[in-house]
């Protein structure tokens, strides 16, 4: 399509965030508004609805939308996700933001969205084989080739928090899955793992400070998610030997989990040509998802 600024849409469980988007990747003009969930899906819409209105101008190009959960981008349709109201089960979400803009209208997964955006803008920019991955309340993984995000048969390429990586390893309340990454290596696993240890139950910032200020419970915490964020991430290296593999997501941003996750993953890999392979932090920080929901309309046009 004809390079024009593109709307771009990251919907949270909590917030959506929404910007203005050029060609280049410049977030021109953002704003923030609360999802509503609570409200059920009109008022989820409404909330859409509200932002888009704020933001729009002459002249805009499309609008693209990324969001937690499963996605059939071919379709349009959102097909569910732990965050949004159940009666957006299946809903089509592009369509409905077509009728309403008479623009062009894409959706995808969120974090082929912030991946997308590192590949073409960020960190991961000239690198073909771009992984990207977010450390937030759960796992999420995305895998850019050639500036196309792989997507695989539903979708799901890249759902990397659901990969097992410890059989014996902690349990996940909210699927019932063990030792699987999300549950090891989250935002959900600092908490559930520090009240395993000490029967209380924390957010995940509040057992970072207890860790900073020596806590031998939650610095123990820290030693786990380290190692399972090096087992990941060694593992995503030796499955799919990409150029780079871009992280993001709060986690990512702690040095006491970052910095010893590097070099005990380094101690895994099994090929010497891998230790080579960059793992940085992404670059973009919170407008990622957004520049990448407005790429979503020039990704679905390269062949």
């Amino acid at each position: 399509m004809k390079a024009k600024n593109i709307i771009g849409v990251d919907i949270g469980g909590t917030k959506i965030g929404v910007g203005l988007v050029s060609p280049s990747g410049k977030v021109l003009k953002k704003l923030k508004v609360a999802t509503n969930v609570a409200g059920g899906t009109k008022s989820v819409l409404a909330s859409i609805h509200e932002a888009v209105d704020n933001l729009w101008v002459n002249g805009v190009g499309g609008i693209g939308v990324g969001i937690a959960g499963l996605v059939e981008p071919k379709k349009g349709i959102f097909k569910g996700g732990p965050n949004m109201p159940l009666g957006m089960k299946n809903y089509p979400l592009a369509a409905s933001l077509n009728k309403k803009y008479k623009v062009p209208t894409s959706i995808d997964n969120d974090v082929h969205c912030f991946t997308l955006a590192e590949a073409k803008f960020g960190a991961g920019k000239g690198k073909n084989t771009v992984f990207g991955v977010t450390f937030g309340t759960g796992i999420g993984g995305g895998i850019v080739i050639g500036g196309r995000i792989l997507r695989g048969k539903n979708n799901a390429c890249g759902e990397i928090g659901h990969m097992t990586i410890d059989f014996s390893g902690a349990q996940d309340k909210n699927r019932g899955l063990k030792g699987d990454f999300e549950s090891m290596a989250s935002g959900r696993a600092m908490s559930s793992l520090y009240a395993a240890s000490t029967g209380r139950v924390l957010e995940p910032l509040e057992v970072q400070h207890l860790a900073e200020a020596g806590d031998a419970q939650a610095l123990e915490v820290m030693r786990t998610m380290s190692s399972a964020m090096a087992a990941g991430i060694s593992s995503l290296l030796h499955a799919f030997d990409p150029d780079i593999i871009v992280a993001g997501g709060g986690l990512s941003a702690v040095d006491a989990l970052w910095k010893p996750m590097l070099v005990t993953m380094r101690d895994r890999l099994t090929f010497p040509d891998l230790i080579k392979t960059p793992v940085v932090r992404a670059k973009l920080g919170s407008d990622a998802n957004i520049i990448g929901a407005a790429l979503l309309l020039t990704e679905r046009d390269k062949k």
